[in-house]
């Protein structure tokens, strides 16, 4: 061979072993994560959007895939794929289903998430999923409840801003609801007070609770296992606060106080609230857009949930959504990496961006000053609390009867607490059954 020929072949099997390595690092680099499929019951789209825009961003997103579930089966769904050796990778969960799930899913010890790290990058909220020995979720999503109230009916009233307090609303109540000479009601200042055409009840009287000190259901610090407090008289305090946040709920459905202002008879709080027929409406953050839809003439505003005066901590009821990975994952190193990266700085900014609402993490630049309802939801979400549901069915139902022994006179708030808080303790007592 000639010295040209020579030279040519070793520069020709160079870039041949250069393309193979390059090829090869690429390859694993992929192959580390692989094919990830996720269930939840968020909007398909907007996941996929999020992936979309994730694997713009990171390469190794290309083989994740989502696949949205009806949220009435979503439970029995995952139970069942795990059982069947079909589970998903990962699974979405919210804080009311970490006791549904907590045995099947993997715990994230504090070795690979530090608990300090975990603590100052999201939301207080977001401690729900911490155990003693690691965290049962990277929070994902939060969405907090937040106050609608109607402008024109305010103005109405002759009231120009929302109420800051309860003590506020109970005043603002008189002027805001109109009634008939049979007392019936033409326009309510606010749906408190029932449970089946009250939208998020639940959420609605968990958050008085936690207001007034009731913290529901936590975990044992001893034994990691769900505790109930529900009910328990605080020291110091002259009334037991859950009795007092449940009286409270109820006279708003009572004809004889003068706060009264919701019956069966309404409609569902939201549709009132779209219809303009009510002042203030208590929702998810997330609702915000259907609500604009499916009125564009109403004119609304978006505060923060009214406190109780004299309180320094504010709080609200948060929905958090967080990232699990099943024991029955078959690809649990590749489910944790795209877990991790979902749900770290960068992934996260790219949540909020799609999903809108407000950022689970802490360390995020949000600049709200040109948006006053994304400052609301930004700064509700960092109040945002929850509890620990061990049995959403049997609560619903502890709840619900809570509401109408109240507001049906067979029960005091006091007797009626009394009796749930018995109920709860079976549900999480704390200690191994």
């Amino acid at each position: 061979m000639t010295t040209f020929q020579i030279v040519f072949t070793a520069i020709f099997v160079v870039f041949i072993v250069l393309g193979v390595l390059s090829f090869s690092l690429y390859s694993s680099k992929n192959s580390n994560i692989g094919a990830i499929v996720i269930w939840g019951t968020e909007d398909s789209g907007k996941m996929s959007q999020l992936l979309t825009n994730l694997n713009q961003q990171d390469r190794s997103f290309q083989g994740v895939q989502y696949i949205q579930k009806n949220a009435n089966t979503y439970e029995t769904e995952v139970i069942n794929a795990m059982a069947s050796g079909a589970s998903p990778d990962i699974i979405l969960i919210s804080q009311d289903q970490i006791g549904k799930f907590s045995d099947k899913v993997l715990t994230i010890p504090y070795n690979v998430m530090p608990q300090s790290t975990f603590l100052s990058s999201y939301v207080d909220e977001s401690r729900l999923f911490l155990t003693s020995q690691g965290t049962v979720a990277f929070p994902f999503l939060i969405d907090p409840i937040v106050m609608y109230w109607n402008r024109d009916i305010f103005q109405t009233a002759g009231i120009a801003q929302p109420p800051q307090y309860w003590n506020d609303l109970v005043t603002g109540a008189q002027k805001l609801t109109v009634l008939d000479a049979s007392k019936n009601i033409k326009r309510s200042a606010v749906a408190l007070g029932g449970w089946d055409n009250v939208d998020h009840a639940k959420e609605i009287l968990s958050m008085l609770f936690m207001q007034a000190g009731d913290m529901l259901v936590v975990r044992d610090t001893t034994t990691d296992l769900f505790k109930s407090v529900f009910g328990a008289n605080i020291q110091g305090a002259t009334e037991n606060p859950a009795s007092s946040a449940l009286q409270f709920y109820t006279e708003f459905a009572n004809p004889s106080k003068t706060d009264y202002s919701w019956n069966r008879a309404m409609p569902a709080s939201q549709q009132a609230f779209t219809s303009g027929d009510l002042a203030i409406y208590f929702g998810y953050a997330s609702e915000y857009e259907a609500i604009s839809n499916k009125n564009p003439n109403l004119r609304f505003g978006v505060a923060t949930v009214p406190q109780i005066q004299g309180n320094s901590a504010y709080m609200t009821y948060g929905k958090l959504t967080g990232l699990a990975i099943p024991r029955a994952s078959a690809n649990q190193q590749s489910a944790l990496v795209v877990a991790q990266n979902i749900t770290n700085q960068a992934g996260i900014t790219t949540v909020f961006q799609t999903f809108g609402g407000a950022p689970v993490r802490l360390d995020l630049s949000v600049d709200t000053s040109n948006n006053a309802v994304y400052s609301v939801f930004y700064q509700s979400a960092l109040i945002s609390r929850g509890w620990l549901d061990p049995n959403t069915a049997a609560t619903d139902d502890i709840f619900k009867t809570m509401i109408s022994d109240v507001i049906s006179n067979k029960s005091q708030a006091g007797t009626a607490v009394t009796e749930a808080a018995q109920t709860m303790r079976t549900l999480a007592p704390g200690i191994a059954q």
